[in-house]
């Protein structure tokens, strides 16, 4: 398999913060820069430039993490056949979301994963669309899940979900069962940032419905669907959110569901891998919440 001072690098590489790699490793900073230090001259070329306390790849070094990606895929496809034949899986999966499937879908299911792989280690990193895309594309990541649009080329799309945005409010009895456009856009509103993938969903289909977001009743920004939750239960004011992420709420008569007459918000959930086979414990995970779906 491959030589630690090689996985060192390959590390840092990815992430040239000595700290950082030294947790990630459990190991100590000086041991990081010794094994740098003794690879360097092994190999007799230098792979990192020190330039005021930052370290940068040199041409060697950028090609060594190159050649260093096809062997760590190629460790853990190795890995993956041999925990096949002992029948356990022992690698390690690191997983990407953005807030509302983390928060709302992928949590039972990483459950119920784990419980039949229980010396897996797994990973769930939480983001913004486009921070989860980056991290796979730099290969952070083994696996995603995203909503939104497909934009880059380099990542391969696969429909995972149908998700639905509602207009809900507290559950109060004088709560309407449904509006017009025309009231809609009268009602007093909590919205997400404009940066979250739910908030230019919602503006892109309000737009073909005929309504300009521009001129909502909008009563207060919020970055998170838990902190709009919270606040509309203290509150008169309504809010678009994933049905998804209110399940509990709407069951538990605290939130309560508005149609909006003519308007339908859907969206689709994504898995999302770089272009190319997937890693095999992706691939794994990928076959199992598909048939989970």
């Amino acid at each position: 398999m491959i030589d630690h001072k090689y996985k060192v690098f390959y590390h840092l590489a990815k992430n040239p913060n000595t700290t950082k790699v030294a947790e990630e490793l459990l190991l100590t900073q000086p041991a990081i820069s010794k094994s740098i230090r003794e690879l360097e001259k092994e190999l007799g070329i230098t792979l990192f430039h020190r330039i005021k306390g930052r370290m940068q790849l040199t041409e060697t070094g950028r090609y060594l993490l190159t050649e260093m990606e096809i062997l760590v895929q190629k460790e853990r496809e190795i890995g993956f056949e041999l925990d096949k034949l002992r029948t356990t899986m022992t690698g390690t999966l690191r997983i990407g979301a953005s807030t509302t499937l983390s928060q709302y879908i992928l949590p039972e299911v990483l459950s119920e994963f784990k419980s039949r792989h229980p010396e897996l280690t797994m990973a769930l990193l939480s983001g913004n669309t486009d921070q989860i895309e980056q991290e796979v594309l730099q290969n952070n990541l083994n696996i995603a899940f995203i909503e939104g649009s497909p934009t880059q080329p380099d990542i391969h799309y696969i429909p995972f979900l149908q998700d639905e945005i509602v207009l809900v409010s507290a559950g109060k009895a004088h709560t309407p069962e449904s509006v017009s456009l025309t009231e809609f856009s009268a009602l007093p509103l909590v919205l997400r940032e404009q940066g979250s993938g739910t908030y230019h969903i919602i503006r892109k289909q309000l737009v073909e419905a005929g309504i300009d977001p521009n001129h909502l009743n909008c009563q207060l920004i919020l970055g998170t669907t838990e902190g709009i939750k919270k606040y509309l239960l203290h509150s008169d004011c309504f809010a678009l959110l994933s049905i998804y992420s209110i399940r509990d709420e709407v069951a538990a008569g605290k939130l309560r569901i508005t149609e909006i007459e003519g308007l339908s918000i859907n969206r689709m959930f994504y898995i999302i891998h770089r272009q190319g086979e997937p890693d095999p414990y992706a691939r794994q995970f990928m076959t199992f919440i598909l048939r989970q779906k």
